[in-house]
């Protein structure tokens, strides 16, 4: 089996990853509102073109205050704009921190799944030659995979 992932992240690295995530979550901590899956799949998308959409109406605002709504709040537009223009390079920052993360993640977990998986087949014919250990080992392993056989087929009942 070809391993890519050839060595383990040291822990304390993992530690220092962590504190800095921590650090970053205390930063935007004031700044966070919680929002479900729902209410961020009814959200506007602020694609390239809502973005320019959204700079031509702050320099409209700033040239004609006396159109605002009665109902809307200048500052909160403008702050909205403000951080809309200037979190792209932090989220493109998260998000490939986040991609990073799962890579590794995800090429570690599979290739220590096959690896066990190597093991646990290698204990399960061991057994079959009476090595010692084999059997408890196989015994063992093998409830990660009880249920998953094959099943029985399913026969059609006929009601009358």
């Amino acid at each position: 089996m070809h391993n890519e992932h050839l060595t383990a992240i040291p822990t304390a690295v993992i530690t220092e990853i962590e504190g800095l995530f921590q650090q970053i979550l205390v930063k935007l901590g004031p700044y966070r509102t919680p929002l479900t899956t729902e209410e961020r799949k009814e959200m506007a998308i602020v694609g390239d073109k809502t973005l320019a959409f959204l700079e031509k109406s702050k320099e409209f605002v700033e040239l004609y205050p006396e159109l605002i709504p009665a109902w809307n709040d200048k500052a909160n537009f403008t702050d909205d704009c403000d951080d809309i223009r200037n979190l792209p390079p932090v989220k493109n920052l998260a998000d490939q921190a986040q991609e990073a993360i799962y890579n590794i993640y995800y090429l570690a977990g599979n290739e220590a799944y096959h690896w066990a998986l190597d093991f646990y087949n290698s204990a399960k014919h061991a057994a079959g030659r009476d090595v010692p250990n084999a059997k408890i080992v196989a015994a063992e392993l093998g409830k990660r995979f009880q249920g998953q056989g094959r099943k029985p087929p399913i026969t059609e009942v006929s009601v009358s």
